[in-house]
């Protein structure tokens, strides 16, 4: 069997599809992946603490408020290295960015109704783990071809609709406030839409560049190197403290 380099492929319909189920079967490895960790078991599992279920998810929606600004910066310099012909695909990634923009603050009135302190959250130094999260999109920009942008993006809104939809159903009959749901109920829904968009933007990518299919493959693994798995782990770490602690 002959392989051909991504690069050299002729990008019919069906090599296009079979490329994003490719990146659809990675996300789904890393469900499986995610679905074993004590964090997702903390919050999901039919036994689960509703009171450890409410400390997990306000520390990880610190984490959220933590790296997202650093991300929107980020991507819309990455956004600005794309090819300058491109300006219909480079409106709709700016539109995304722009949808994408309060996302942190949303998360930051999560943690409040969760008891968190707003406060400590814009004043306090961003985790290790956030801040490895906001190094891979500024290593983006600075370091990778543009079109690894679109690798990374995509885990972020194909996963994140998914994980909303398993951890709202799981903490939703344990009680859990309403109020603190914004976040979860927003991106369970929206993302199914920004999940698509991206789909899109990188079946055209790949099919008019080259070199945009092994870029995206790239980038993809830059991000899910720090992302999800260890920032949750770090709020898990988080949440038992205060837990132990009382609080």
């Amino acid at each position: 069997m002959t392989i051909i380099a991504d690069s050299h492929r002729a990008w019919t319909v069906d090599a296009l599809d079979a490329f994003v189920d490719s990146l659809d079967a990675r996300i789904q490895r890393l469900l499986s992946e995610i679905k074993i960790t004590p964090v997702w078991q903390a919050v999901t599992a039919p036994d689960a603490d509703p009171g450890l279920i409410r400390l997990v998810m306000r520390e990880v929606y610190l984490e959220i408020y933590s790296y997202q600004p650093h991300v929107i910066s980020a991507t819309i310099a990455i956004i600005g290295r794309m090819p300058k012909a491109e300006a219909r695909m480079i409106s709709r990634m700016l539109i995304h960015q722009a949808e994408e923009a309060d996302h942190g603050e949303m998360a930051l009135r999560d943690y409040i109704a969760l008891g968190g302190d707003e406060k400590f959250a814009r004043s306090r130094r961003i985790s290790p783990e956030s801040f490895a999260v906001a190094s891979v999109w500024w290593g983006l920009w600075h370091m990778e071809d543009p079109f690894a942008y679109l690798g990374a993006l995509y885990p972020f809104e194909g996963l994140t609709p998914i994980v909303s939809q398993l951890a709202r159903a799981a903490i939703k009959p344990k009680g859990f406030p309403g109020n603190a749901l914004e976040y979860i109920d927003f991106h369970a829904e929206e993302d199914i839409k920004h999940a698509n968009l991206v789909r899109k933007l990188l079946k055209y990518a790949v099919k008019n560049y080259p070199t945009a299919a092994e870029s995206i493959r790239h980038g993809m693994e830059y991000f899910l190197a720090v992302y999800p798995i260890p920032v949750w782990m770090a709020a898990y770490g988080r949440a038992l403290c205060a837990q132990e602690s009382g609080g």
